[in-house]
């Protein structure tokens, strides 16, 4: 009998371990050494081009110099003021105190520090005013940072997006106190919407009485470190603010700081506007003038050809970029990114760059579509002689037509005009002959039931009113009934999805006219250029989005070392061009507001390459957990990305990987992640989304948050529907099926259609019977009495397209 390794078994060699010999442990490194692919050992010929310790001693200490002369470049590079955002996690944080005592630690070795605007002087307390201020640090006159106030309703998640969006390090202040709530409601809520957006650097601050013990600090520090630690992974470090000694240590560990923020704040240049000086002729409200306004540039460098979206304001393009005094010296001068600056006639100012039009982006929402772009090659002009001669040559042999009971000598004596007056008058006879009879004959499966473009319109109208009448019922507030209908019409949707019931008054024919069978969902294709509405035309698409993002990048970066462009950490005046008076008179009050402390401060974001094109966005996003209504498909939600804030109407589809359609989802569920589907400005990952059902005299809901996906215009979204029936004669693989369709031409219409029942069997119609809808059907193994008989329509969703197209709210 044959032993095993004639079978082809092969046993596992047995391993000394550390009982193996010399040469067992030479071989073993050998074959390590050797083996292809394998991982090379740190101190080997072959991993390595080091061979001797001093060598490796010379390369760190290379490594050192290196990262040592990096760090001091960045510290003789001026930078921009860090923004400071103080965020409170509890009521029971006694913030006007906290306020007064780190602006008091800041002026103390610098009494001129602190920036109050004309009109706000400090109270008759001594408190300062809670309004954004520069603040030098203690012992380093030549740093400041820019502390903002706290919000001043934590309830509004809103306002822990303008957080997110503008604060370099966020001071999370909890109160010191054993017996106070550490984080409450409004706290966990704006923690919440900050991990959603993406968090700054976090500094974690205790509030405690002064003169406290050092057990007594001890203790509140180790409360807030779990309190934190319970919401934001990680280990952070908790500083005291008790006395004007700890806040001295906090600006100066402030000072220190290298703030680290996300990816999408990092790819774009940022400025957070001081002040605004529009310039428009007052005799002409409506016309579009000009506004300047100061800030720093941050991130990186700011292109004078590149189009800037102001939060409120929407899209502005960028006449020309000038260098500006610091408001409040910072040791530094003004950088000009190493270019000779020019003064303006008469105005001293130094310009840094001029905005050129041929390379100028611009602000285009729109595509401009060609109507010839679907059509074939035009004919030449010797193919349209030869066409023009050979329909003259025809008409001559061409056949009169001649009216019944008129014979060729009569209708020679009859004109041209006289004949197709007859013929017309003919023509209308028939149509109306043809309407006393009945209509036309019977159409095939897959073509219009009726004759004409009105007709299809008739159907695209009714079905879009049943979308509508849902779309306005969940737009509405939602009284006790209508809530316990959207609430039933969500579980039938998880019990029953997809099945509708076939109209009773309403042939199926005409009602899924649009709708169209698959034989595979997975192989079966689906073009997806064919039939796209009108809107699809005024959109863009990428050949290649990677590789589109890829390059906007760069140019974003190159732009730090262009001549047309300001440096990072500058301070400039820009001027833009071509602004509305209404958008300028927002965009003043907004600057007002912020620097009153009744809003948040005004961001400016440059937008990378294509950023202002319209295009179809897709993010994958998922309901968030404390959001309990229903959210139905195409409700209106404010949409916050990191760029925008902006109305929207979704369509909610699956997020099925590796396949090239996407079913449409009736309802966005608990728990499942989907893609929502919208119109507007194109936007480079990674981007956060957040999206919120606003709600009147109610503060908005955060009702769903996800990620930017991709922009694809060519990603198929098709709507399902399931037609039942159940059998009511079963005979082992035949049935009879009722209550599918009402009468026999819906049977023989769908007769091409695959059926399928719900406990696995697929079949196909083979006739009708009788004049109710009765059809007979073929299964391909027996069918029971209880099964339900189904058949699959799909059709294709698109999103809705915006009321407005500023995109900005």
């Amino acid at each position: 009998m044959a032993g095993p390794s004639v079978h082809g078994q092969k046993n596992k060699p047995h391993k000394a371990g550390r009982q193996a010999g010399l040469s067992a442990r030479q071989k073993h490194k050998s074959s390590k050494e050797v083996a292809p692919g394998h991982r090379h050992s740190i101190k080997s010929q072959q991993g390595f081009a080091v061979s001797s310790k001093q060598q490796r001693q010379q390369i760190t200490k290379h490594h050192r110099e290196v990262q040592r002369e990096q760090a001091l470049a960045e510290k003789r590079t001026p930078q921009p003021p860090r923004v400071v955002s103080l965020l409170p996690l509890s009521q029971d944080v006694d913030m006007p105190r906290l306020w007064a005592q780190l602006i008091g630690a800041g002026a103390s070795e610098a009494p001129r520090a602190v920036s109050v605007e004309p009109g706000m002087d400090v109270d008759s307390e001594g408190v300062p005013p809670m309004v954004p201020t520069m603040v030098k640090l203690p012992g380093q006159s030549r740093s400041m940072i820019q502390l903002l106030p706290p919000p001043a309703d934590l309830d509004n998640p809103l306002t822990a997006v303008d957080i997110a969006r503008s604060a370099e390090v966020l001071l999370l202040v909890l109160p010191g106190n054993a017996k106070a709530s550490q984080v409450d409601a409004g706290g966990l809520s704006s923690l919440a919407v900050l991990r959603l957006m993406g968090l700054p650097t976090l500094q974690v601050l205790v509030q405690g009485e002064a003169g406290a013990s050092l057990k007594d600090r001890s203790a509140a520090k180790k409360r807030a470190q779990a309190a934190v630690a319970s919401q934001i992974a990680g280990e952070h470090k908790v500083m005291t603010a008790d006395s004007a000694a700890d806040c001295q240590q906090v600006l100066r560990h402030l000072g220190e700081i290298h703030p680290s923020l996300p990816l999408w704040r990092r790819q774009r240049p940022a400025l957070h506007l001081h002040s605004v000086h529009p310039s428009f002729n007052t005799a002409d409200p409506s016309a579009h003038g000009s506004v300047v306004f100061r800030a720093y540039v941050r991130y990186l460098g700011l292109s004078v050809n590149q189009p800037l979206h102001i939060l409120g304001c929407g899209d502005l393009n960028i006449d020309r970029i000038e260098v500006a005094d610091e408001p409040v010296s910072s040791g530094h001068k003004p950088a000009v990114n190493g270019v000779q600056c020019m003064d303006m006639a008469g105005s001293g100012a130094r310009v840094l760059a001029v905005a050129d039009p041929a390379a100028r982006q611009g602000v285009v929402r729109l595509n401009t579509p060609d109507p010839l772009a679907g059509e074939q090659t035009w004919p030449t002009t010797e193919e349209l002689m030869e066409a023009e001669a050979r329909g003259s040559s025809e008409g001559s042999k061409r056949k009169r037509r001649l009216p019944a009971g008129m014979s060729d000598y009569q209708a020679a004596w009859i004109t041209e005009e006289e004949m197709q007056d007859m013929g017309d008058s003919g023509s209308e006879e028939e149509e109306e002959a043809a309407e006393r009879q009945g209509g036309d004959a019977e159409p095939r499966f897959g073509e219009g039931p009726m004759d004409g473009a009105a007709s299809m319109a008739d159907l695209d109208e009714e079905d879009d009113q049943t979308d509508d009448m849902q779309d306005s019922e969940a737009a509405g507030e939602q009284s006790f009934a209508e809530f316990k209908r959207q609430r039933q019409a969500e579980q039938d949707d998880v019990e029953f999805p997809d099945e509708i019931d076939t109209p009773t008054d309403t042939p199926a024919r005409d009602r899924f006219a649009r709708y169209r069978g698959l034989k595979s969902w997975r192989s079966s294709p689906w073009d997806p250029r064919e039939g796209l509405p009108q809107e699809y035309a005024n959109t863009f698409a990428f050949e290649n989005f990677k590789r589109a993002h890829k390059r906007a990048k760069a140019g974003a970066e190159v732009v730090s070392r262009d001549p047309n462009g300001a440096a990072p950490g500058s301070y400039v005046a820009v001027h833009l061009a071509d602004v509305p008076a209404d958008v300028a008179l927002r965009l003043v009050q907004r600057v007002q507001a912020a620097s009153q402390g009744s809003a948040a401060p005004v961001v400016a974001h440059g937008l990378l390459q294509h950023e202002t094109k319209l295009s179809v966005l897709n993010f994958a996003v998922k309901k968030d957990s404390n959001f309990t209504e229903t959210l139905p498909n195409k409700a209106e939600l404010l949409f916050v990305t990191g760029l925008r804030s902006f109305t929207a109407r979704p369509t909610y589809s699956t997020d099925d990987p590796n396949v090239d359609k996407h079913k449409l989802e009736r309802f966005l569920h608990d728990k499942r992640q989907c893609v929502a589907t919208i119109y507007g400005p194109i936007q480079y990952p990674p981007l956060p989304l957040l999206a919120f059902k606003i709600t009147p005299d109610q503060p908005p809901q955060l009702a769903m948050a996800g990620t930017l996906r991709s922009c694809d215009p060519d990603r198929v979204v098709l709507k399902k529907i399931v037609l039942s029936g159940y059998p009511v004669k079963v005979h082992k693989k035949k049935a009879v099926v009722r209550w599918m369709f009402h009468n026999p031409e819906d049977v023989r219409w769908f007769k091409p259609l695959e059926l399928w029942t719900k406990y696995g069997r697929r079949g196909r119609i083979k006739e009708p019977i009788g004049t109710h809808g009765a059809m007979k059907c073929m299964f391909d193994g027996v069918v029971q009495q209880r099964d339900a008989v189904c058949a699959s329509l799909f059709k294709r969703s698109y999103p809705v397209w915006p009321g407005s197209l500023d995109f900005c709210q």
